[in-house]
């Protein structure tokens, strides 16, 4: 438990400190041989770790952390700058009680008095260090010994260790259960996974998915989801992490199922509930991976627009829902909007509704973007190629541009020998830039016979690929599938 403190303490007021619970705290800390100087208080807050206060340590090294209000349960960092910021850990549950330690090794010198939660946490971590150091022996004798006889003998020692400490946390969450500390460690038990049943004659009487599927189904059965002082530890931060990105299947509607499942497991009003959804939003808000913003779209209606959120205020709400509202129309699998635009004769409309192929390429692109020039030669290139094999693909280009850039637009298309339907709104009186969301260009889109949305946001270079594999979905794709640029979705 020594450690130097490296982590940059950030102050928060954010996610008060002291709670009004009424009942107050009183922890008195002390330090021999640190007399007239300063602790800082920190927390952990899911996966960062937060500054309230600081304190003067008094001649003897010692001061009380005071108020008339409780402390909220966690585990909690008191760091020393005279140390080079040195610190140890504590838990927070009960609101009185004292520590007391040394200079010469701040965690391991610890006294505990009136807290039986500390003295669950240290006599943990003392005895984990000790075994920590036996297991690190007979691990450098395990891999230096060549007899495999003797090489066994380690091995069954090794396997010994790893059960006494499995034992000893055991005994914690049996005879401790509602203490903070039993369900830290609890939760960091990890999900053991299941044999899938099979017959008399060892056929699987399941899928093979049945092991995964039962796993990902009691991936929450170690942690109290809602336990609200779990999210001022360690701990829920990375099983959210591991659960959200690695344990369910990353498509939209898996996202959404086993994310909603996750929240109705906890109280709407606590802070893993609010700490939960805010990392689900930000994590759809900053992808790169086509089609996820399915999923931010229904946390906002289903979260945010249903008042479920109190903690965000009333502008920041208005953004997140109207973002929402934007990007809905716009999702895999909806059916486009049509648009009426002008072609450069000026004279002449186009509907996108008029295209009738199996594929409908939008290129929303500018004359005077740089990426535009590059990229939109590249697509002509791949558009006569297909056009060239018989594929039914046509090219619906809207122009984002002015009446002073007519010139640049249409010499642009004469250079590049882009022979699609060119059309644009030099007189700004269509609102389809706004529809489509075009913060930035090129933006392209893939459409199906029924002007459903098949694909959106990618490159040039990945239209052709994507076309192909819908025809033919043994086609191996040349480039990766993500979305070209960011949605600039509103986080939490």
């Amino acid at each position: 438990m020594k450690k130097i403190f490296t982590t940059l303490l950030v102050l928060v007021l954010a996610f008060p400190l002291f709670a009004a619970t009424g009942k107050g705290c009183n922890i008195k800390i002390t330090v021999r041989n640190l007399p007239d100087s300063k602790l800082i208080l920190a927390y952990y807050y899911g996966d960062k770790q937060y500054v309230k206060d600081t304190f003067k340590l008094d001649g003897s090294g010692s001061c009380t952390i005071k108020a008339d209000t409780a402390l909220p349960p966690g585990i909690y960092l008191a760091v020393f700058p005279a140390l080079g910021n040195k610190y140890f850990e504590f838990v927070v549950n009960e609101q009185h009680f004292e520590l007391a330690t040394d200079t010469s090794d701040l965690a391991n010198n610890i006294k505990v008095k009136g807290s039986v939660e500390n003295d669950l946490f240290y006599d943990d971590m003392k005895f984990l260090g000790a075994k920590r150091k036996e297991g690190d022996a007979l691990n450098s004798a395990y891999r230096a010994e060549k007899d495999p006889k003797a090489k066994e003998d380690i091995r069954q020692k090794i396997l010994k260790i790893d059960t006494l400490v499995s034992n000893k946390r055991l005994a914690i969450i049996q005879q401790h259960p509602t203490t903070l500390y039993a369900k830290i460690i609890k939760a960091m038990e990890p999900v053991k996974p299941k044999e899938a049943p099979r017959d008399a004659v060892n056929r699987l009487l399941v899928d093979s998915n049945w092991v995964w599927r039962d796993y990902k189904n009691r991936y929450w059965e170690n942690v109290d989801l809602s336990d609200d002082r779990l999210i001022r530890t360690p701990v829920f931060n990375n099983k959210l992490k591991e659960f959200y990105t690695r344990t369910i299947i990353q498509v939209p509607d898996s996202i959404i199922a086993d994310g909603d499942a996750m929240l109705s497991k906890m109280n709407p009003k606590g802070e893993l509930f609010k700490y939960s959804l805010v990392y689900m939003l930000n994590e759809m808000a900053k992808s790169k991976i086509m089609g996820f913003d399915a999923v931010y779209v229904h946390l906002v209606k289903n979260y945010y627009a249903k008042g479920l959120t109190p903690w965000v205020d009333s502008v920041q709400l208005f953004k997140i829902i109207d973002r929402g509202r934007i990007l809905e129309p716009l999702l895999i699998g909806k059916t486009a909007k049509n648009m009426i635009l002008t072609d450069t004769t000026l004279k002449t409309t186009h509907a996108l509704y008029d295209v009738k192929h199996r594929f409908t390429v939008l290129c929303f692109w500018d004359p005077d973007c740089g990426h535009c020039k590059k990229e939109v030669p590249k697509l002509a290139e791949a558009y006569h190629k297909m056009k060239k094999e018989g594929i039914d693909v046509e090219i619906y280009a809207p122009t984002i541009m002015s009446i002073e850039e007519f010139k640049k637009w249409t010499d642009f298309i004469r250079e590049h020998n882009l022979d699609w339907i060119n059309v644009g709104d030099p007189y700004r009186q269509n609102n389809f830039r706004f529809e489509w969301d075009i913060q930035s260009t090129p933006q392209l889109y893939i459409l199906d016979k029924d002007k459903k949305i098949k694909a959106k946001r990618i490159g040039a270079e990945q239209v052709e690929d994507f076309i192909r594999h819908e025809i033919d979905p043994s086609y191996r794709p040349q480039h990766p599938m993500n979305i070209q640029d960011e949605n600039d979705i509103e986080p939490h």
